[in-house]
């Protein structure tokens, strides 16, 4: 019979894991319009500290005729080779707070025994919640805060932040059948950004900041994001320029932004940024309200790594 062990390789002792930390999921492929979960893990890991901790066997797991690994010719030679890596690490939140990270392609092959080996960690380590982020292509315009589906067995979470609660059959993806084992026994929540159809692998940071802003709803982890919120600047003002000349896709986007704003209206769901009376907080107002929730999550004697 086949050991789920066999597909991970244990890179830290697993005693020097504190126990009962918020495991966040962003594995990359099937679901990830926008390049939303890659992305996102992406400025974790640029952003914050962290070591990695399990390994999962890509070989195995990977069909890497469908999607190859990369590598570095040099002139004459093959100089680097990059495997594909999906791994577990721990990682320290922007205000110190230990956290865990799951990252990397979602597997091809073995569903069921990549499953079991990432329930056997996740009773191992005690882990308190699981959060999982992906995306999907939807007509909704690039004009309006992206919002996303949620689901999972966090009612607080479904209500307060499910914009769009369809019923329908759909293909599968490994993300979400740990969401549906998980289900009955611990707390997980999945968030999936909902792109603009027509933003594809443009490179906007919308979709990644809004994964993140979904993760922080759901576990109250801090994350470093000034880059990616530049990027969503600069790639905003790059479809305006674009815009200007397009009168097919102004009206494009005008129609989408005429049925986002007519369903909205009528959904419970609201803006993070805004206050009870709708108005958005001032930058100064920001800054005091982001510098009391630092010093709340800041730990006396917590000691970094990586």
């Amino acid at each position: 019979m086949f050991d789920p062990r066999a597909l991970t390789l244990h890179l830290e002792d697993l005693e020097t894991v504190p126990r009962g930390l918020d495991l966040v999921i962003a594995i990359h492929g099937f679901v990830d319009a926008g390049a939303a979960a890659e992305a996102a893990a992406a400025a974790i890991l640029d952003t914050l500290p962290h070591r990695p901790v399990v390994a999962f066997d890509t070989d195995v797991l990977i069909d890497h005729r469908s999607r190859r690994p990369r590598m570095l010719f040099n002139e004459d030679h093959v100089e680097e080779y990059l495997p594909h890596s999906l791994t577990l690490l721990q990682v320290e939140d922007d205000a110190g707070a230990p956290f865990l990270l799951l990252t990397g392609p979602e597997p091809d092959w073995m569903w069921e025994r990549f499953t079991d080996a990432l329930l056997e960690l996740h009773e191992e380590l005690e882990v308190a919640s699981t959060t999982i982020i992906s995306s999907i292509g939807m007509p909704v315009p690039h004009t309006r805060p992206l919002v996303s589906t949620v689901s999972g067995n966090r009612a607080e979470l479904i209500e307060q932040y499910s914009a769009w609660r369809p019923v329908s059959s759909v293909p599968a993806s490994v993300i979400h059948r740990i969401e549906h084992r998980l289900h009955p026994t611990s707390p997980v929540a999945s968030f999936t950004v909902l792109v603009p159809h027509y933003v594809g692998e443009s490179g906007s940071a919308g979709p990644a900041l809004a994964a993140l802003e979904g993760v922080t709803s759901a576990t109250s982890l801090a994350f470093r994001t000034e880059e990616l919120r530049q990027a969503d600047r600069e790639f905003q003002q790059l479809v305006a320029q674009q815009m200007e000349t397009n009168e097919e896709l102004q009206r494009v986007v005008r129609t989408l932004e005429a049925r986002y704003d007519a369903f909205m209206a009528q959904s419970s769901v609201k803006s993070p940024l805004t206050d009870e009376d709708g108005s958005l907080p001032s930058a100064d107002e920001i800054a005091e309200e982001l510098e009391r929730y630092l010093q709340e999550r800041r730990k006396p004697g917590s000691d970094s790594f990586g």
